[in-house]
């Protein structure tokens, strides 16, 4: 028989009429659910949505202008991108003040942060300049090798740096010393899933690189607009960050459309300088250790 002439006929049929409404009716609760629940799609009816923008600190609408989240999908207002805007949610919510904290930030590609901040400092690595001083407007540093006195700031961000890095074991040492007892390394770095160990891409010797892996480049705010990458972070990457600065170090993880944060690589990283590292040889005091953070999961 014609499915539509069953079909006819079922829905004449009083009892069975019911169950095919409700059956219907119950098909497109589920499919509202699910399009909820999808992830957003450039070119979907979900590829926008109001919201609040930690960035620019004011109701937008965020756009997803293709599929890969972590870089496209933008506040209208600011053009802030999912990481950004995490970054801003962790220093409002766990550091409140931190605009009037003397803070650092290295290799900064906007102004996102440093519009509110009334000490405000930044830098970047600059080839063939010397470190310290200043080219163009631009401070040099190198991170693992920072000019900076000891105990200057109390927050020191970086973002998307550590992958970029050759002897991210003296950086993390480098911006510990620079911190002030008590103070924070807040930083992103790709963490990828699945990858149990970290391990280098490259490395340098005697001047040039060495490949270890085949080359992959992101994008630079200086020079060629290509940073070579030369790490790749997996699941010990808070045990070496802990290893490498001496302090310890809290990962947050949110995802929440109304704060315009998803999609890949979000974890926003917090690595805490202790208040106090004196240790006691006679008394046997133990070095005193900050609270951890709580890790923050909101999907």
């Amino acid at each position: 028989m014609n499915p539509k002439i069953f079909k006819s006929i079922v829905l004449r049929t009083p009892v069975l009429g019911q169950l095919v409404s409700e059956r219907h009716r119950l098909r497109s609760k589920v499919a509202s659910y699910l399009a909820r629940r999808e992830p957003l799609r450039a070119g979907s009816p979900e590829a926008s949505n109001s919201g609040y923008c930690h960035c620019c600190r004011r109701e937008t609408v965020f756009v997803a202008k293709g599929s890969w989240l972590r870089d496209q999908y933008l506040c209208s207002n600011c053009l802030s991108i999912p990481r950004q805007r995490h970054m801003q949610y962790v220093l409002d919510t766990f550091f409140k003040g931190w605009e009037e904290k003397n803070i650092h930030e290295s290799s900064p590609s906007n102004e996102l942060i440093a519009r509110y901040c009334s000490s405000y400092s930044s830098s970047q690595y600059l080839p063939g300049v010397q470190q310290g001083t200043v080219c163009n407007g631009v401070r040099c540093e190198n991170l693992e090798a920072l000019t900076f006195e000891d105990e200057t700031f109390d927050i020191f961000i970086t973002q998307d740096v550590f992958e970029h890095i050759f002897n991210p074991e003296l950086a993390a040492r480098e911006i510990s010393r620079v911190l002030k007892p008590g103070g924070a390394h807040v930083f992103t770095a790709p963490k990828h899933k699945g990858l149990g160990k970290s391990y280098a891409r490259a490395r340098m010797l005697d001047g040039q690189i060495e490949y270890l892996k085949e080359e992959a480049y992101h994008g630079n705010p200086v020079g060629d607009g290509r940073a070579l990458v030369t790490w790749d972070y997996g699941d010990d990457f808070e045990d070496l960050m802990n290893s490498w600065s001496n302090s310890h170090t809290t990962t947050y993880i949110i995802r929440d459309r109304a704060l315009g944060i998803d999609g890949e690589y979000l974890e926003v990283f917090v690595t805490r300088k202790m208040a106090d590292r004196s240790v006691s040889q006679q008394d046997g005091l133990k070095t005193k250790w900050p609270e951890p953070l709580p890790v923050q999961a909101i999907f």
